[in-house]
């Protein structure tokens, strides 16, 4: 469902992958539209930021063109294991870029002081971002 999650106990919005897909589910980037969702947990100039940090650390980790063409095209003939050798290569590099990003986004003033935070969440061979506020004891003001 592509659709933000919003209950009483916890707002949710999921930024969804953009760019090259890695065989593990990580994306070169993540959306970094400004959804009306997130107007009541950041402002769009600290999320803009943060979000660009993020893929700029991807990216910057992202495998080159021949990794990730050998990757996708020996796949069928290797049983996939040049997709997993990749991917614990490569792939595992942007993805470690991509959490310690987060973690460093996430203890931000920006982000401890409205209670917000950002994780990257993996299922089957896709990811997305998760922007998350949770609603005890903090208050729904714009931060940044």
């Amino acid at each position: 469902d592509d659709a933000p999650i919003m209950d009483s106990e916890k707002k949710v919005v999921r930024l969804e992958g953009k760019g090259a897909w890695a065989p593990g589910g990580l994306h070169s980037t993540y959306d970094d539209t400004y959804q009306p969702d997130l107007e009541n947990l950041i402002s769009e100039n600290a999320f803009k930021s943060i979000i660009n940090r993020i893929n700029t650390a991807i990216i910057f980790r992202w495998p080159c063109t021949p990794c990730y063409c050998f990757s996708i095209m020996c796949c069928p003939f290797t049983l996939g294991l040049s997709t997993l050798l990749v991917n614990c290569i490569c792939y595992s590099d942007a993805e470690r870029a991509a959490k310690q990003a987060i973690l460093e986004a996430n203890g931000t003033d920006e982000c401890r002081g409205a209670g917000v935070t950002f994780s990257l969440v993996f299922s089957a061979c896709d990811s997305w971002i998760e922007v998350a506020k949770t609603g005890r004891g903090a208050q729904a003001e714009m931060i940044g």
